[in-house]
């Protein structure tokens, strides 16, 4: 989905500790891909004001990058922010029409809030957006295993 060059930044990003990672913000401070990176570092180590401030940061940036709006939208979904954690996983939904996760995120969301026909409709998205992606099947077996004891057909 991204360039080479760009997943190999991505990629570097992921090697560094936190300095380094503040060292290349400084370097870079308008880096979509560094701020996300900064913010899932956060959000590993449970610090969700800061991973709030760098995902937020990202879409001030870029509003219409799909990637922060899922990451975004996951840190919500940590908080119990379900309408907000709703909201960014059908922007993500937008921005990239060809991605399975975006649909079974949203799936999650609407699982906790026990909203189930939505549940089972956007898992099975996933699976149709990307009929390749062996979690999004996964997931949408799994859920109906735990709802629909015996009925396995996707």
């Amino acid at each position: 989905m991204f360039s080479d060059a760009r997943n190999a930044r991505i990629d570097y990003y992921d090697t560094l500790n936190l300095d380094g990672l503040l060292a290349e913000e400084r370097e870079s401070p308008r880096d979509v891909d560094l701020l996300v990176s900064i913010g899932r570092y956060y959000l590993n180590q449970r610090k969700f004001d800061q991973a709030h401030a760098y995902y937020s940061k990202a879409l001030a940036i870029d509003a219409d990058d799909g990637w922060t709006h899922l990451y975004m939208g996951n840190l919500c979904c940590a908080l119990e922010c379900y309408d907000e954690a709703e909201s960014h996983f059908k922007r993500a939904i937008e921005l990239l029409p060809g991605v399975a996760c975006a649909h079974w995120c949203l799936a999650d969301v609407y699982d906790k809030q026990g909203y189930w026909s939505r549940t089972e409709a956007q898992y099975r998205l996933a699976v149709e957006t990307d009929p390749s992606d062996a979690k999004a099947k996964e997931r949408l077996e799994g859920w109906l295993a735990v709802r629909h004891p015996g009925s396995h057909n996707t």
